[in-house]
């Protein structure tokens, strides 16, 4: 919003549902044109002939106000090289941005691991985008650190290694999420009595999907106007109870050594995971828990906070504490 109110033209997609290249190349323009290219609703023939421009052209329907309804490339599709296609969208901004002389355009890729998850290759072709497009600012935005680690931090492999600034976004404090919840709780016609709030956000680690969450339950099991830690409680056993197939899923496809890791984890305060302590509680050598915390780690079940390891999860910690079976 600010940048569009300074005269910016700007947008976001999300690759999150993306499943193969043509999944990308379709998000990517649906991106486009709800976004940067906004301005041209309401000028439906002028946004089809940029779209035209595309080495294959979607199928695009708006509805009377020129808002974008449905994109497709169509299924008849086969042979297409794909990553062209994604050249061919982003150089549409760029276009506009040097032919027009507008003030900046950028676009912002949420949940840009699914692209590498995809094909390792897109991460070279977005690397050359960013070289051919020096007026549009592309922004990768995920939520799997570690992959989007294997992009941007490794010198030899990384295809957008030294592309651009790498920010890394913290979790919501837990002195800025307590008043939002209480603030949110008496407008919905409820109060929460002293400490619930934060009970909610570290029971859920942090995470604000997990946070808003409980605090939903917590709202829904509140008998009365008032939200106290028994209606916490209850929202935390439906949370893990919700959970509990996919936690028993994930936790079943680790090994002996790393469950116990996790599970050591999950219960003490760890500040290395392969100190004397840890090999001791879990029975194996410094070589072996290093070598499990590194596959929890990349499967980010435990991360390091504060100088300390955490399970990242705080619903799956409630459930490893075995008191909600």
């Amino acid at each position: 919003r600010e940048v569009r109110k300074a005269g910016g033209r700007t947008g976001r997609v999300s690759l999150i549902k993306c499943a193969s290249e043509k999944d990308v190349a379709e998000a990517l323009m649906k991106g486009v044109i709800d976004g940067p290219l906004g301005w041209l609703r309401g000028r439906v023939e002028e946004l089809i002939l940029r779209i035209s421009r595309l080495r294959i052209r979607p199928t695009a329907t708006f509805n009377d106000s020129g808002t974008l309804e449905s994109l497709s490339f169509g299924p008849d599709v086969a042979g297409v090289n794909w990553r062209e296609v994604i050249v061919d969208v982003i150089r549409i901004l760029n276009d506009a941005a040097q032919h027009e002389r507008t003030e900046p355009v950028s676009l912002i890729l949420d949940e840009f691991q699914k692209a590498y998850e995809i094909s390792p290759l897109l991460a070279d072709v977005f690397k050359d985008l960013v070289d051919e497009t020096p007026r549009v600012s592309l922004v990768f935005a995920g939520s799997k650190r570690h992959l989007m680690e294997a992009m941007v931090s490794d010198p030899e492999r990384g295809a957008l290694y030294n592309v651009g600034s790498k920010m890394y976004l913290g979790k919501i404090a837990l002195k800025d999420f307590v008043p939002y919840l209480e603030r949110q709780a008496a407008v919905g016609g409820k109060a929460m009595a002293g400490g619930v709030a934060a009970r909610i956000y570290e029971a859920a680690a942090g995470i604000p999907n997990d946070v808003q969450l409980l605090a939903f339950w917590s709202f829904e099991s509140a008998p009365g106007s008032g939200i106290d830690d028994a209606a916490v409680e209850h929202a935390v056993r439906a949370a893990v109870g919700d959970q509990r197939e996919e936690f028993e899923e994930v936790f079943g496809k680790l090994s002996l050594t790393q469950q116990r890791l996790l599970k050591h984890i999950a219960a003490n305060h760890t500040t290395a995971v392969t100190g004397s302590v840890v090999q001791a509680a879990i029975g194996v050598s410094h070589t072996s828990a290093r070598a499990a915390a590194e596959v929890l780690e990349r499967a980010q079940l435990i991360q390091s906070q504060d100088s300390a390891w955490i399970v990242s999860s705080g619903l799956l910690r409630e459930w490893l504490s075995d008191a909600y079976d």
